[in-house]
């Protein structure tokens, strides 16, 4: 299970064709109407787009990471104990919006991971997320909108009851060809951290941060530049808070 930790300051405010245990293909009895799929219990029209399989399909909602000897969610847990102070999710749903997953993140619109070799489509704009970090900015925009229903599936949701710190568990899915070290379906976690200024500066410790021996060869350029709103001593203080977290695990 792969994992990455983010932080960064934030500003306060039919025929039923096939069928499985978690996923069904239903096409209308009207000639002309639209396919649709059915995914983990939602419907899903289906268009050009649409390539996942009934073998990736098939996938999902195993809930390895729930299955308390399964070696991912042993792991799981042993990570969500490394952070108290965090919210946790470990039960999204894998079927994500194309802005969740690419344009809230910043993906180019040519970017090759958009591309339908690369991704499974439920349709143009649906799709069984690759990344963890399909639900940066949905989490993110929940804590800031209280949406209550969407707070209340984080597990120790007391520590950071507006989604300051948490992390995400799940599973992904990318076209991969099967080879030693890849498989279509894994799993990651996202980790996501926010401070306010005064946050931020409280959590540095001048004793720890040069106690703190890194190797870093992150280059900040056009290419991975600093984001507008934040100064340079920002920039640096939550990277070596980062590093540090990362380091103490």
């Amino acid at each position: 299970m792969a994992m990455s930790l983010l932080m960064g300051l934030r500003r306060l405010p039919g025929r039923q064709l096939q069928m499985s245990a978690r996923w069904r293909m239903y096409s209308s009895a009207k000639k002309h109407d639209t396919p649709v799929m059915e995914v983990l219990g939602s419907r899903y029209a289906t268009d050009e787009w649409t390539n996942a399989t009934p073998a990736i399909l098939d996938k999902t909602g195993r809930n390895l990471l729930h299955q308390e000897s399964h070696p991912l969610a042993i792991l799981k847990n042993l990570i969500f104990r490394e952070f108290p102070d965090f919210a946790y999710y470990d039960a999204l749903n894998p079927v994500v919006t194309t802005y969740q997953n690419f344009d809230s993140l910043g993906f180019a619109k040519d970017h090759p991971g958009r591309a339908r070799t690369d991704t499974y489509y439920v349709n143009e704009s649906t799709l069984l997320r690759t990344h963890t970090s399909a639900h940066q900015r949905q989490l993110l925009e929940a804590g800031v909108a209280g949406d209550t229903q969407l707070l209340a599936q984080a597990k120790n949701r007391l520590a950071a009851p507006n989604n300051e710190r948490f992390l995400v568990a799940a599973d992904v899915y990318r076209r991969d060809e099967i080879d030693a070290s890849h498989y279509p379906a894994f799993h990651q976690m996202e980790g996501v951290c926010t401070f306010t200024h005064d946050e931020l500066r409280r959590a540095q410790a001048p004793e720890l941060l040069n106690a703190t021996q890194l190797t870093d060869s992150t280059v900040i350029g056009a290419s991975n530049p600093v984001q507008a709103e934040h100064s340079a001593e920002d920039v640096a203080l939550v990277a070596a808070h980062m590093k540090r977290t990362m380091n103490n695990m």
